[in-house]
């Protein structure tokens, strides 16, 4: 078992749970109510304000956004700086953390992989995750309501 706690925005606390049987807690059945998803994209860095922008056209209200460094099939590339060659083993990339509610996620995965494709390697990776519950801290919404 996995529990992870995230706090995210001003005033928003997510719990995201992995369970060997799946989506069903130890607890018994998942709650109602929660059907709220976390995408997480890596993307190129200057791809960011075209993702951003049509992120928010689809509906968007709010993400977080963290500079990261990481290789993958790319496994870094090298430069030439003032005549000497270096090996960059790791590549900037940008990480969005979303959490939508589950009728928005697929559009938004969507929009992501058409925004951000450049067709060559390194466009980055996607990931969706459910969440078991989402809290607003100042009102104490819970699920879609808390977004």
């Amino acid at each position: 078992m996995l529990r992870k706690t995230f706090f995210c925005r001003r005033n928003l606390v997510l719990r995201l749970h992995h369970w060997r049987d799946g989506p069903q807690a130890p607890n018994g059945p998942a709650r109602k109510g929660c059907n709220v998803k976390m995408i997480i994209a890596a993307i190129k860095p200057y791809k960011l304000d075209e993702v951003r922008e049509a992120l928010t056209a689809v509906g968007v209200r709010g993400m977080m956004v963290t500079e990261i460094k990481g290789f993958g099939t790319q496994s870094g590339h090298t430069e030439i700086y003032r005549g000497a060659e270096y090996a960059v083993n790791f590549v900037p990339k940008m990480r969005l953390e979303l959490v939508v509610s589950d009728a928005l996620a697929d559009q938004v995965v969507d929009t992501i992989t058409k925004t951000a494709r450049t067709g060559k390697i390194g466009d980055g990776k996607i990931f969706v995750l459910d969440v078991a519950s989402a809290l607003r801290v100042r009102t104490g919404e819970t699920g879609d309501e808390a977004l």
